[in-house]
């Protein structure tokens, strides 16, 4: 273990009116003004280990991001 390391926890919501957004959240930081209209369902919580590095810098800057999944097409 390191020491002066600290582990960032994410929460992962899905969007309930919009199925293909997902909300990163970093623990602890309230849902972002901007992302209040829609209804979130908390589904899970990572760590920053978890996470891919583009997704961890735009949660690192503003505490949360915004990603929309496109389906995956089954052929």
């Amino acid at each position: 273990m390191q020491l002066g390391c600290r582990v960032m926890r994410i929460c992962i919501y899905k969007s309930e009116r919009a199925p293909e957004l997902t909300l990163l959240l970093r623990e602890g930081l309230p849902l972002p003004l901007d992302t209040k209209i829609d209804k979130w369902t908390k589904i899970k919580v990572v760590t920053d280990r978890e996470m891919r590095a583009d997704l961890l810098n735009q949660v690192g800057g503003a505490g949360y991001a915004l990603v929309r999944l496109a389906a995956i097409r089954q052929h």
